[in-house]
């Protein structure tokens, strides 16, 4: 199976905002409160990917990529930009904010490949340093992110629908580093 990783285009809304349910329920049952899993509705995630893949067109450090079959089957997906706020301090120049791939389809690099393509694109856009935050008993996400070179920054609360939920920043100090990791899903768009 070819597999390939792009720039999102506003029409993968509705295969984003699937991969964001499925993706969330996989990876977060029994790290997230239920009530937040279960508020996943795809009507509200649709229209909120349909806004960011708008947002995405006009504003340039905003990125957004979809790892897919070559018969266009969404198996993950990826977003980054310029960090703001307390997350500068932190993180560095640029942010991850998400990356998910389905339970079904890690460990075949897709992971790798959307963590290139953001650090990439990141660079691209002269953000040389960047991370992201992952919820912190979320060990398989830390472990990878771990075996890229990310370092532990810090740590803070996120407010999620109400619910504290903590989390763990990791940083890459150059991304450079994390743009020359190789990969099985070498080609984007």
């Amino acid at each position: 199976m070819s597999l390939m990783i792009r720039r999102a285009e506003q029409s993968d809304a509705p295969s984003i905002a699937e991969l964001q349910q499925t993706t969330w329920r996989e990876t977060y049952a029994g790290l997230l409160p239920t009530p937040v899993l279960d508020g996943l509705a795809l009507p509200r995630l649709y229209r909120t990917w349909r806004a960011e893949l708008i947002r995405q067109d006009g504003d340039l450090d905003h990125g957004i990529f979809v790892a897919e079959t070559e018969d266009g089957k969404a198996l993950g997906y990826a977003t980054c930009g310029a960090s703001t706020g307390q997350a500068t301090d932190i993180l560095g120049d640029g942010e991850i904010h998400q990356i998910y791939v389905k339970a079904s389809h890690q460990g075949r690099g897709l992971g790798r490949a959307l963590m290139l393509a953001c650090s990439r694109w990141l660079l691209m856009r002269g953000l040389f340093s960047g991370g992201l935050w992952v919820v912190k008993g979320n060990d398989k996400a830390r472990a990878f992110y771990e075996s890229i070179g990310g370092e532990l920054a810090g740590d803070k609360r996120d407010s999620m629908q109400g619910w504290q939920i903590p989390v763990v920043g990791y940083t890459w100090t150059d991304l450079y580093e994390l743009a020359g990791l190789e990969s099985e899903v070498p080609s984007w768009l």
